[in-house]
């Protein structure tokens, strides 16, 4: 099994096989790319929290490593919604 490469923020890891690699809560396989999706839809840190089974300073590390790789996490939000938008199609 891979081991964890840890980021400079807590509670944030890549995990190879995991996600395709894409930064993670360490020990889940909850993205940033999740956390950051919900928190644009307008979500409040309490409320994704919640709806993502994760604490209130995992969502915080989330958004930190988003604001400060914010065009690789745009880039993976983008690739997600092409792909949703192919299977959506008519």
């Amino acid at each position: 099994m891979a081991e964890a490469v840890k980021t400079e923020y807590p509670h944030i890891v890549r995990l190879e096989g995991v996600c395709g690699g894409e930064p993670v809560i360490d020990g889940l396989r909850v993205t940033v790319r999740h956390v950051v999706t919900l928190h644009q839809r307008g979500e409040t840190i309490l409320d994704i929290a919640e709806t993502l089974g994760i604490t209130e300073a995992q969502v915080f590390h989330a958004l930190s490593y988003f604001f400060d790789h914010r065009d690789e996490i745009l880039a993976l939000i983008a690739q997600e919604e092409q792909a949703h938008a192919r299977f959506t199609r008519p």
